[in-house]
């Protein structure tokens, strides 16, 4: 992505400021990346992608970049090693499997490649180990653990040390389980968090919405 995408101009009036702290979870091959340093060109931005491939690509693309830093890591709930579930498209390798019956998964004639062992962590473990203080802009595209990735931040959360959160929540039942604004919510919520908007809302030709990408904020900060 070589310029600026209008409709990611809430996210950065949201943000406010060039000198920021993202991270990019579920980086894949980095075309975010690209749009962010667009956005905010004083910016570090902290990319995570566990597939060892697409992290190989990625590094290539950005081996010695300044602000950015790469890790070959899932994050999730808790630090240890995890199953992550290849796709005969990368970009819907996720650490849950494709559930069979989908609709949606056979017009895409999407398969299960490979099984492969991944390194997880936490974003608390993470920003403690790194000593990153405040993540003003976290996004999150990891294929349904979008709500374990949450969890696993809740020490953060509970100090409103995330500013502006961007999470993919994929409606239909396109992995072992769908993922619900309950899901989300159940963890933003009661951490003063708020939806502010939705980036995007794509559906299929009979009208059933499949993912979207919401917005959260700090009720405290945009009331």
């Amino acid at each position: 992505m070589a310029g600026w995408n209008p409709r990611f101009e809430a996210v950065r009036r949201l943000i406010g400021r060039d000198d920021c702290t993202i991270f990019d979870v579920g980086a894949n091959i980095g075309d975010m990346i690209e749009l962010y340093r667009v956005m905010f060109p004083r910016s570090t931005v902290h990319a995570f992608e566990p597939q060892p491939e697409i992290f190989a690509a990625l590094g290539q693309r950005f081996d010695g970049a300044a602000g950015i830093v790469l890790n070959r890591l899932a994050l999730g709930e808790r630090a240890g090693d995890a199953v992550l579930y290849q796709n005969s498209r990368t970009d819907t390798s996720s650490l849950l499997p494709l559930y069979p019956d989908s609709t949606w998964v056979k017009s895409m004639g999407l398969r299960q490649s490979a099984e492969i062992t991944v390194p997880v962590d936490t974003i608390d473990n993470y920003c403690a180990r790194r000593g990153v203080a405040t993540i003003d802009f976290l996004k999150l595209d990891i294929q349904g653990f979008e709500p374990e990735c949450l969890r696993g931040a809740l020490a953060m959360l509970g100090r409103q040390a995330i500013r502006v959160i961007q999470v993919e929540i994929i409606t239909h039942r396109k992995y072992r389980r769908r993922t619900t604004f309950l899901d989300i919510e159940s963890v933003l919520v009661p951490n003063g968090y708020r939806l502010y908007c939705a980036l995007d809302l794509v559906g299929d030709p009979h009208g059933e919405l499949l993912f979207l990408d919401a917005v959260y904020v700090r009720e405290a900060e945009f009331p």
